[in-house]
């Protein structure tokens, strides 16, 4: 990709929560869309939304009891930037609006992700922490995606 290059891009999100999520909610998997714009040679600015999946687990309650919680739904509406010191490799961070679902309650408010990632010419691989800071608390998780890149080139 090259000064003023746009490309979209589509594919599957894996996910291991972290923190609070992780006390009620298992692996998760998802699908994310995203676009990115080239500004420079080594600066591209990216959208990402999507939807991930976290699978309820069992929760021991003591005494012989457990508790089966709800899959929890994650919709990230994000944007950012990324920095390309070479070609296929690239780090950034990106901000917005997350929303979490799932068993007749939601949690909503601001979305972080700082990202690493690695590019080839039709795939883009990222590893990310994406956290939710929402109702006093956060959301998160390390989730790994491969996309496949419409429009294709490096970057």
């Amino acid at each position: 990709m090259t000064e003023g290059d746009f490309t979209f891009s589509a594919g599957v999100q894996l996910a291991l929560p972290t923190g609070n999520l992780n006390t009620t909610n298992s692996f998760g998997i998802g699908g994310i869309i995203q676009g990115e714009y080239a500004f420079t040679e080594n600066v591209t600015g990216v959208a990402t939304s999507g939807y991930t999946d976290f699978f309820g687990k069992s929760v021991d309650l003591g005494y012989g009891y457990t508790y089966k919680a709800p899959a929890v739904g994650h919709i990230p509406v994000i944007v950012g930037a990324r920095y390309y010191p070479s070609e296929q490799f690239f780090f950034g961070a990106q901000i917005g609006f997350g929303d979490y679902t799932g068993g007749g309650a939601s949690a909503s408010g601001f979305e972080y992700r700082p990202q690493i990632g690695y590019n080839a010419d039709q795939f883009q691989v990222i590893l990310a922490y994406d956290g939710v800071s929402a109702n006093g608390g956060s959301l998160t998780y390390l989730g790994l995606t491969a996309l496949y890149k419409f429009g294709g080139g490096k970057k």
